[in-house]
């Protein structure tokens, strides 16, 4: 059976678990005052910082080692709707994270990662409409965020219980690549 890199395995299960607790974080915080919501906050931005550079270190990774190929036994339209998939989370793993720290940067909101140092903010201060928008695009790609991680989970126990094909076992950690 094929597998992903070591490195490639460690990299989406270290970026799973960093989206999902951001997740969480966004949705168990969002009933609190703003300042008691502030701490959790400044967790969230660095997180966010966190799972950006770790989707541009997985974007390199991948270039330079080709991800093994799927099942031969797929149907061309789950073959499709796999690179879709992984486009769009892409695609969210960075404009997610991108749109957060602009967004902050229209205030300016200056936030330090994870009380290390301050991240610099874009030059953008005072576009309250910029903001706004950001805001709105930040809260509807979280959204679909949770949806392609339901989705892309359940196609993961669909290939495990279901289909048996070795999909599942591709992205698991341990065992030789």
């Amino acid at each position: 059976m094929d597998r992903y890199t070591k490195t490639a395995i460690a990299l989406h299960w270290i970026i799973a678990l960093l989206v999902i607790a951001n997740i969480g974080l966004a949705e168990l915080t969002e009933d609190l005052s703003r300042e008691a919501r502030g701490p959790y906050m400044d967790i969230h931005k660095a997180i966010g910082i966190s799972v950006l550079v770790l989707t541009l270190a997985r974007i390199a990774w991948r270039i330079g080692h080709k991800p093994p190929p799927l099942p031969a036994s797929m149907p061309a339209w789950q073959t499709a709707t796999a690179r879709l998939t992984h486009f769009a989370f892409y695609l969210l793993l960075i404009m997610l994270p991108l749109s957060g720290w602009i967004w902050m940067s229209t205030y300016p909101a200056p936030f330090a990662y994870f009380g290390l140092f301050d991240m610099p903010l874009w030059p953008v201060a005072g576009q309250e409409v910029l903001g706004e928008t950001l805001h709105e695009g930040h809260e509807i790609m979280g959204k679909a965020m949770i949806v392609l991680v339901v989705l892309h989970v359940l196609g993961a126990l669909k290939h495990l219980i279901i289909d048996k094909d070795g999909s599942f076992q591709r992205m698991m950690p341990g065992g030789s690549a």
